[in-house]
């Protein structure tokens, strides 16, 4: 086996190996678009040949393997530079895969970490069990989850509860949200998770909105809007990009009505108003460091990507060894 920049010549090939991981994942994952992305996987791969940043495995000729990614990134989680190796960036046939994939990641990593990228991110499959156990052992770890449900999911059922209201509201009144997104920004912050708190102003937040086509459902109790969740046309993945999908970017209830199953209605009544208007799924991503994330969401949705870390020491720099 050897090794070699990525270049046109490889995408077609790296497209057809991408393809048959993705179809891995949908025969354990039913509620996935059961599409053919080759085209889609061509386009994307294409964009990504220029950028440096990407190596295949060559095995008489054929490609066998290969990893490239999105970058450099500046200030990728933290104060260095980082790479995201997205699904479509990365594959391996299933013969020796492990190793295809520890041996592709000790030759891009090289080229990674010359040019000061030390953050490397990486979106695989959620049962892509040898790929996940290779960059475990490769020093990952896991940061985030893409989940993915289908709108006829029967342990989602709406139950009205009792002085609780729940509805979709107009994004002209999004300015009664702005409290909820901040202290969803304030949780973010808190340990385990540690995630830069971003506070959004009214203005910031519903040019956010418009930008990415949001829609809003809440509950409320005695006129206080007490929970919220967004949803949008188009999710992280190429594949919850899709028409007949729409994505959860936004959820946050306050502490002390969780568990009172408010949320789960909330979850319901929104499921239930995508089934009135013939959406075949919803998806969700979120920080698997965030507990009340797991909690709430893998009561509903099947994962479908998990997203690995890893820094790299920057004392490390193969550019300072004298």
């Amino acid at each position: 086996m050897i090794f070699e920049k990525i270049n046109s010549n490889h995408i077609e090939e790296m497209a057809d190996i991408t393809l048959g991981e993705y179809e891995e994942e949908c025969s354990k994952v039913l509620e996935l678009p059961n599409k053919d992305y080759k085209d889609l996987f061509c386009r994307v791969l294409s964009d990504m040949v220029n950028n440096n940043l990407g190596i295949v495995a060559l095995d008489k000729h054929k490609v066998v393997g290969f990893m490239t990614g999105y970058g450099p990134i500046s200030d990728f989680f933290g104060n260095v530079k980082g790479t995201f190796c997205p699904i479509h960036g990365h594959g391996a046939i299933e013969e020796n895969r492990a190793y295809i994939y520890s041996m592709l990641y000790q030759e891009v990593a090289k080229i990674w970490v010359e040019q000061e990228i030390f953050n490397h991110a990486i979106a695989i499959y959620a049962h892509n069990e040898i790929a996940i156990k290779t960059f475990f052992q490769n020093g990952f770890g896991m940061r985030c989850v893409d989940a993915i449900t289908s709108i006829n999911n029967d342990k989602i059922i709406y139950k009205s509860i009792p002085n609780v209201k729940i509805e979709e509201i107009s994004i002209n009144k999004i300015d009664l949200l702005i409290d909820l997104k901040n202290e969803l920004a304030l949780h973010m912050n808190k340990s385990p998770i540690f995630h830069p708190a971003q506070i959004s102003d009214i203005k910031k937040f519903k040019e956010q909105s418009v930008s990415r086509k949001s829609r809003f459902f809440t509950a409320t109790i005695q006129e206080k809007i007490i929970g919220y969740l967004e949803i949008k046309p188009s999710g992280e993945t190429l594949i919850d990009d899709d028409s007949e999908t729409m994505h959860i970017c936004g959820a946050y209830i306050y502490p002390k009505y969780r568990g009172t199953g408010i949320y789960s209605s909330l979850i319901a009544y929104m499921i239930e108003k995508l089934k009135k208007e013939e959406y075949k799924r919803c998806g969700v991503d979120f920080e698997s460091i965030n507990p009340n994330a797991n909690k709430v969401w893998l009561k509903y949705f099947t994962p479908y990507t998990y997203s690995l870390v890893r820094r790299i020491d920057e004392r490390s720099n193969l550019n300072s060894i004298g």
